[in-house]
């Protein structure tokens, strides 16, 4: 289910996953983030940064035509595998934004509630529910990475 609000700049997502909230957890924070990443036909070719409180991380994504995007944040809250929100800042959304995700157990898998905020338009915050929710997307490529790696 996805939430588009008007004012602020609001974009929410409830997405159910095949796996344990831990593991839908730790799917953001280790190197597997760069494998899922990305609008589809995007790819990430590196992701640095230590998952801290107050750290930073750094994305290197490929659009689909070539192009580079870098993508910068700070962690703001870990609390694994319950909750996590980072700092969001890109070409296609240049002043910080926020996202927080909350994991909840939903018998065998996850409900993870997703919420971005703080965009300075709507075109950047419907272009980053493409990304995010669109069909071939980071959700759906999540999905498949949880698939494979459970078997």
């Amino acid at each position: 289910m996805t939430t588009i609000i008007e004012k602020p700049l609001v974009l929410e997502i409830s997405r159910r996953f095949d796996a344990p909230p831990e593991r839908v957890y730790d799917a953001w924070l280790g190197a597997s983030w760069g494998e899922w990443l990305g609008p589809a036909g995007a790819r990430c070719e590196s992701v640095s940064g230590e998952a801290r409180v107050g750290a930073p991380y750094t994305v290197a994504m490929i659009k689909p035509d070539g192009g580079a995007i870098e993508i910068t944040g700070v962690y703001r809250e870990l609390a694994r595998p319950k909750k996590l929100a980072f700092t969001w800042t890109s070409e296609f959304c240049k002043s910080e934004s926020l996202v927080t995700l909350t994991f909840e157990r939903d018998g065998a898998g996850t409900l993870m509630k997703f919420r971005h905020e703080g965009f300075d338009s709507t075109d950047a915050r419907d272009g980053h529910n493409r990304g995010w929710n669109g069909e071939g997307a980071s959700f759906d490529r999540l999905e498949a990475l949880l698939a494979k790696s459970a078997r």
